[in-house]
């Protein structure tokens, strides 16, 4: 169980910034940071709130929200390296 309220993005925005290649830090910053918000309000909705913008992207991309998740699952990093180098970020 996470305690969102005491959630602390500190250290993988630390990381993101300073990442040079990644151009779009702020933007999945601020990401991050809807998505946490979301997370206190009721954790459950995180799972609805994927579900929304997997639609308004399919929509947005003239596809199915299935060929979403798929191109996003082919660009994902692997488990590995989110165990490894993510995943302790989120403690």
């Amino acid at each position: 169980m996470v305690n969102w309220d005491s959630f602390d993005l500190e250290h993988l925005t630390g990381e993101l910034r300073q990442r040079p290649s990644d151009a779009d830090a702020e933007k999945t910053i601020w990401a991050f940071e809807e998505a946490v918000r979301v997370a206190r309000i009721d954790d459950d909705l995180l799972g609805y709130q994927l579900a929304a913008i997997t639609c308004l992207l399919a929509r947005l991309e003239g596809c199915s929200p299935r060929d979403v998740l798929e191109a996003w699952f082919r660009r994902s990093i692997s488990d590995e390296e989110w165990r490894d180098r993510l995943l302790p970020l989120f403690d």
